[in-house]
């Protein structure tokens, strides 16, 4: 099968939670004749990966000029969420409609609501193609979340854009053949029409570092330090539960690992036991040296990365309950749930403090990642999802007629 994949980052480094989608789903979907459109790597060093060899590239160079123009008339004039008309560029639109004209697909990927401006130019370059919506994250979703965690005059904005991310989502899951989705509650925030939606995870990565936790009692916090959600919940743990754990436990260090870290988390490098390490190649010997892994994310969407991280390196983990909604059922039952800072206290000495009540979370994680989010099984779920959008009757075809 031909397949166009359409995204918004080049997937080489992968780094970000999208980068590592899109790699998984190029890997997976390895048997066919793959062309990825999207922007141009910021160097020569980042497009390599052996991995992706099969993997034909479009790329395009977006200048800041025409990033500002597809803003103002997409999101502006237009009514498009903002995190659309950021993409929306004539260089983007140029380099699908060359794709499309070199080697017309069998189906098309459109990658987050990013891209939804591609399915226009599907319908009417090559109408019937099937189109497969890989959502990622409900961004609707993710906003109105969101939403709270802003300032007075910011916080209407964002919820607009939540409002105008749900609207165009919906649009194109109900013109799509089959929408994707990490977990069940953001298929069911894209408004799926009933059997075109599937839940598939993004799978949790193995580490080639076996277990050997410190002396000193560790608690991990992993990922992208960059992500809003992520940065909110370290400001609060660090302000909320940090203290109050290290006065009970004086020997205690909360290590922060991870790509792009904010200011604020930088911030906490003051903080006593605190360590950040930036933009680390390998989060194996973080993990194998850690006692806990921490998730306190209370916004966002999505799969959290970094408890699939964790359960697959056999570390327990510690969630709020928000962050454990983006696992399926048998997930949720096998992390220790967190809401408010006494909660957070609580479970925290609890664990540090029994070893067997740590090793029996770790095995129930483990279990669920095998269960559910290996590789392979999220692999063949890719693998089952094109078959079926790439077999369907393409949704705008029919829209057109």
């Amino acid at each position: 099968m031909r397949i166009l994949l359409v995204t918004t980052r080049f997937p080489l480094p992968a780094w970000r939670g999208q980068q590592v989608r899109t790699v998984e789903w190029l890997k997976a979907l390895g048997d066919h004749r793959l062309v990825c459109v999207c922007p141009r790597p910021e160097t020569a060093e980042s497009a390599q990966g052996p991995d992706l060899d099969q993997v034909r590239f479009v790329t395009y160079k977006d200048s800041k000029l025409g990033r500002a123009g597809a803003t103002l008339t997409g999101s502006g004039f237009g009514f498009l969420p903002l995190q659309e008309g950021l993409y929306a560029t004539r260089a983007a639109k140029a380099a699908v409609l060359n794709a499309i004209r070199t080697e017309p697909p069998d189906l098309v990927i459109i990658q987050m609501v990013r891209c939804a401006w591609a399915a226009e130019l599907i319908e009417r370059e090559a109408p019937g193609t099937p189109i497969l919506f890989d959502a990622i994250d409900a961004m609707g979703l993710h906003f109105s979340r969101a939403a709270g965690t802003f300032n007075a005059v910011l916080r209407p904005f964002v919820r607009l854009e939540a409002s105008r991310c749900r609207r165009r989502e919906r649009q194109l899951a109900s013109r799509a053949a089959l929408t994707a989705a990490v977990a069940e509650r953001d298929v069911e925030a894209l408004g799926v029409p009933e059997g075109r939606g599937r839940a598939i995870p993004v799978s949790g990565k193995r580490t080639g570092s076996a277990r050997n936790p410190a002396s000193a009692p560790t608690v991990l916090l992993s990922g992208n330090l960059g992500y809003r959600p992520t940065v909110e919940a370290a400001r609060w743990f660090g302000a909320e539960v940090w203290p109050v754990l290290r006065s009970a436990v004086p020997d205690a260090r909360w290590v922060l690992a991870g790509a792009r870290p904010a200011g604020a988390i930088r911030a906490l490098a003051g903080v006593p036991g605190v360590e950040i390490h930036e933009d680390v190649p390998d989060l194996g010997p973080f993990l194998a040296r850690s006692w806990l892994a921490i998730a306190p994310m209370a916004s966002g969407s999505g799969v959290p990365m970094k408890v699939l991280e964790a359960w697959a390196a056999g570390l327990p983990v510690v969630a709020h309950p928000w962050t454990a909604a983006g696992l399926d059922c048998a997930g949720q039952r096998a992390i220790r749930q967190a809401e408010d800072a006494d909660q957070w206290v609580s479970a925290l000495i609890e664990l540090l403090a029994d070893r067997d009540d740590r090793e029996t979370l770790a095995a129930l994680g483990r279990e669920a990642w095998d269960r559910s989010y290996r590789p392979e099984r999220v692999a063949e779920q890719i693998r089952e999802a094109v078959e079926v959008a790439g077999g369907a009757v393409g949704r705008l075809g029919k829209a057109k007629a």
